[in-house]
């Protein structure tokens, strides 16, 4: 894993030194990389997008369009000789959409709202050959049916989750609201807080909600310059444990963190690095729910037109095994 971090940073870098800056030809600042934790056990829980600090001016609309791909795999050789069966093969992808609006220049009010799709996808092949091609293990892919679908979680006190058919269905609603706390725009830098709640409408059963009201509370940074952006989140996010959960005990507050760097370069381009994740309400005794969950994220931001972006990037997992494998996240941002 420390590989594939390293890899990362190597290829961002090269990018870097490989492309001149001309400074009037470098346009505004875009922004962190959409993106959401599609872990399918943190699918039941709030799980907002990166947020920027700087808030729209009053009468502003950001409409975001986003679809985030990932796929996860483990296959548990011991099943429950050890205690516990913790089985996950699964595609999904997550269809999101993402309101934000200025009220004043201070104040601004957001919706996000998804649909999510799981199931066993048809990568299996693809992805078996590219470890394959490069020596790298396929952690008992080739072991098991390709494009099956499976998410299963027992141990000796039950079953959590067991899902042996594809599943989709909409996911929670998470209402927020976004307050500029400093605001220093000749020098480029933001601070804001924001606040969410989660309004439970998902399928508990499908592992798209928990039933339950979640609650967040986040210290957004930005510090922007001609051709750059620097974005933090900081956060505390308070779950709802879902009713099916009994196997093993959950822990209701986790911290979240968000790092994206921003380079501008001509054309109306930046490519981006980021880091985000957060901590895990599981306390399972299995290091696939208990370890922190977190990615590292490449990727890049355009402008269309005047009041258009695209959005491009990828992740890997980060410092864990508690994540998405990888994952490919795409998206279309308006303004009006």
């Amino acid at each position: 894993m420390k590989k594939h971090i390293l890899l990362i940073f190597i290829m961002f870098g090269l990018v870097h030194t490989a492309i001149a800056i001309d400074s009037t030809q470098v346009s505004k600042n875009k922004g962190p990389l959409l993106g959401s934790n599609l872990y399918p056990f943190y699918l039941p829980f709030i799980n907002l997008h990166p947020q920027r600090a700087m808030t729209l001016e009053a009468g502003e609309i950001l409409l975001s369009f986003s679809n985030n791909y990932a796929n996860t795999f483990n296959w548990d050789r011991d099943g429950m000789d050890d205690g516990f069966q913790f089985d996950v093969d699964v595609e999904n992808t997550r269809f999101e959409i993402d309101f934000n609006y200025g009220i004043t220049s201070w104040l601004e009010v957001g919706v996000e709202g998804s649909y999510v799709i799981q199931y066993g996808g048809v990568l299996d092949p693809v992805i078996r050959g590219f470890h394959d091609l490069f020596g790298l293990a396929n952690a008992g892919r080739e072991r098991v049916t390709d494009n099956l679908f499976e998410i299963t979680v027992k141990n000796e006190n039950g079953t959590w989750i067991e899902l042996l058919e594809p599943v989709s269905g909409l996911q929670d609603i998470a209402l927020k609201a976004k307050l500029s706390i400093l605001r220093l725009p000749k020098k480029g830098f933001h601070i804001s807080a924001q606040s969410a709640v989660k309004i439970p409408v998902g399928d508990e059963e499908k592992l798209l909600s928990s039933g339950k009201l979640d609650y967040a509370l986040n210290l957004l940074v930005e510090k922007t310059g001609y051709n750059y952006g620097v974005y933090l989140n900081l956060g505390w996010l308070h779950l709802g444990q879902p009713d099916n959960l009994t196997i093993f005990e959950f822990k209701p507050d986790l911290f979240s963190y968000m790092f994206s760097y921003e380079w501008l370069i001509r054309g109306g381009w930046s490519l981006y690095i980021q880091a985000d994740g957060n901590t895990s309400p599981f306390n399972s005794g299995h290091k696939r729910l208990d370890h922190q969950t977190g990615t590292v994220s490449l990727g890049f931001k355009c402008f269309l037109s005047s009041n258009s972006m695209l959005q491009f990037s990828f992740s890997e997992e980060f410092f864990t095994f508690a994540t998405t494998d990888f994952g490919v996240q795409t998206g279309l941002t308006f303004f009006f």
